[in-house]
């Protein structure tokens, strides 16, 4: 199965780990997306997603920042659990706007006694 990650790319950061035991150091990309959606009542909703890519990634993204992109996953499920990936034979989509529409939930402004009888 294919997931889309799917938000207003915030940050791309490269990032070193060392392993403690082998001492080998890998290298990666975390990336922080940022989703932004509007519930029936017209309130905000946001989620920000920090995820780890290859650091093949950050040259990729890093013209990215500030605009809406789709990230490809995987989701692999196994008798021991479900796993998430990048999806590497996927691009990372640049999208010119959010692709997901919320203006018909847009709310007018209400007090709280009228937004509670809702």
């Amino acid at each position: 199965m294919t997931l889309q990650l799917i938000g207003q790319l915030m940050e791309v950061k490269p990032m070193e780990n060392e392993n403690k035991q082998t001492g080998k150091i890998s290298y990666s990309t975390e990336v922080q997306v940022m989703f932004t959606g509007i519930d029936e009542k017209g309130y905000k909703k946001l989620t920000v997603e920090a995820i780890s890519l290859d650091d093949d990634y950050q040259e990729v993204l890093e013209d990215k920042i500030g605009s809406f992109v789709a990230i490809s996953y995987n989701v692999m499920h196994t008798p021991k659990g479900t796993y998430v990936f990048p999806d590497k034979s996927m691009p990372v989509l640049q999208l010119d706007k959010n692709p997901l529409d919320y203006s018909k939930f847009e709310r007018k402004h209400q007090t709280v006694k009228s937004a509670v009888k809702a």
